[in-house]
């Protein structure tokens, strides 16, 4: 796949390409079925890249994610709802999964403090949504922008300024988020990125590498994941969910973790800048019908905000200070696995 780019580039330089639709699709719609009719999406197709669906009115985040003809992406059974409320339930009734929900902008994990599970965040339309693409001789990539506002009209207001890149010919895309604290006031700017994977790149016989020199169970469910974190588990008709924290050390800004399936042929990575998301979570759930991967980097833990104050560990923002950071998501073909005969 990322062999592409030098293919692409040739194309456009002989002038072979009249029209970057050909290479770089982007349709922009309305969803006119259930579920979630009337929401706005963004599909894009990319030659050698990613094909993704992007969902403004669920805080930019991405839904569908297929590469070189696998789909990558974890989704439920609720698919691309219609926005819920702030409470506990909703926040489930309506997770559709994707490629990426983001958690926070005020709380991640359970609720506290008068914030709901997981913030508003993937509940909240993007504001001042616009879709760019560029063709020059490097190259065709797409970039989608927009604003994710959480506050209120006399207290609170954070500013998220989103921009999604992918780019042609390499299959790769990344995330870049500025946060702003626009209010008067110090205020919690907890968040967490909920990339979820799931089958066929998530199935047994994949591998999962990360960097880290101790796993921490969240709970006594999550112990059995601290011993097995690095492969992908038989679906189970009875399973709960389990959580662990991955401790990574070194001094390293950006880190990398990957996950292999040789019989699918496809590596996918997920790098990102560890001096402002230090920490990383990974969700396993093998029960039938779910069946998924989740991995998350972080700044906060996923016990919420007044756990993380009592620890001493609650990321915030003052007034007028902004944070960024980045995610990148690379695929690459692995050597097909041998076959039985």
């Amino acid at each position: 796949m990322e062999e592409l780019m030098p293919f692409v580039q040739a194309m456009l330089r002989s002038g072979a390409i009249g029209n970057a639709d050909r290479v770089a699709s982007v349709h922009v719609g309305v969803k006119d079925e259930e579920p979630g009719r009337g929401a706005r999406v963004i599909d894009i197709r990319m030659l050698g890249g990613f094909s993704l669906r992007v969902l403004p009115d669920r805080g930019l985040d991405i839904g569908e994610a297929w590469v070189d003809g696998v789909p990558v992406a974890w989704t439920s059974r609720v698919g691309e709802s219609a926005l819920g409320n702030v409470g506990d339930l909703q926040w489930l009734l309506n997770f559709g999964g994707g490629l990426l929900v983001t958690c926070g902008m005020q709380n991640v994990g359970p609720a506290s403090e008068g914030h709901g599970l997981h913030g508003l965040f993937s509940n909240t339309p993007a504001r001042d949504v616009s879709v760019a693409r560029q063709v020059d001789e490097t190259g065709v990539s797409v970039r989608v922008h927009g604003v994710i506002v959480e506050g209120d009209a006399l207290e609170g207001w954070l500013e998220c300024d989103r921009t999604i890149t992918i780019t042609c010919g390499r299959p790769s895309v990344r995330w870049t988020d500025r946060v702003t604290n626009r209010g008067p006031r110090t205020v919690p700017a907890p968040i967490l990125y909920h990339i979820n994977i799931g089958a066929p790149l998530w199935f047994p016989g994949a591998d999962l590498r990360v960097p880290s020199t101790r796993v921490l169970p969240r709970d006594d469910a999550s112990v059995a994941l601290a011993e097995s974190w690095d492969r992908a588990p038989v679906p189970s008709p009875e399973a709960d969910e389990m959580v662990v924290e991955h401790v990574i050390s070194g001094a390293d800004a950006a880190r990398v973790v990957t996950i292999d399936n040789p019989t699918v042929g496809l590596r996918v990575s997920v790098e990102w800048d560890a001096r402002v998301l230090p920490r990383l979570h990974q969700w396993v759930h093998r029960r039938q019908g779910i069946y998924a991967l989740g991995i998350e980097p972080a700044n906060c833990s996923v016990r919420g905000r007044a756990w993380d104050r009592e620890k001493g560990d609650l990321p915030v923002l003052h007034p007028g200070e902004e944070r960024v950071t980045w995610v990148t998501l690379a695929a690459t073909r692995l050597p097909a696995a041998p076959t039985s005969h």
